[in-house]
């Protein structure tokens, strides 16, 4: 009996180490919010721009809703940059129509 306690005790001060430190190498570093103020609109040109007046340390990007000519149905796209700040732009493919607009976050 006495022989299992310490292989157990010894496994919950191997498993909890390593556990915490795992968990120290995946704490952020810096803030880590969501961004704030975002708007999103057409930009008359077949395509989508969004931005975020405040990043809070997130990421932001414009988010556009294609419909397809042939009536193949809709395609969505995003831009490809995660910005911070300034205006986020992406566009519809040929053969497409503007849809509708929107913006993608992230809190990091």
């Amino acid at each position: 009996m006495k022989k299992w306690s310490v292989l157990l005790a010894g496994g919950v001060i191997a498993a909890s180490s390593f556990g915490f430190q795992g968990a120290a190498s995946a704490a952020p570093t810096g803030p880590t919010g969501w961004p704030t103020g975002c708007v999103s609109q057409t930009n008359f040109d077949n395509g989508a721009m969004a931005r975020c007046s405040d990043s809070n340390g997130g990421h932001y990007r414009a988010s556009v809703i294609c419909t397809r000519l042939d009536g193949g149905g809709k395609i969505n796209r995003e831009a490809t940059a995660w910005r911070t700040s300034g205006w986020s732009n992406v566009y519809c493919p040929p053969m497409t129509s503007f849809f509708s607009a929107g913006i993608v976050t992230k809190a990091s």
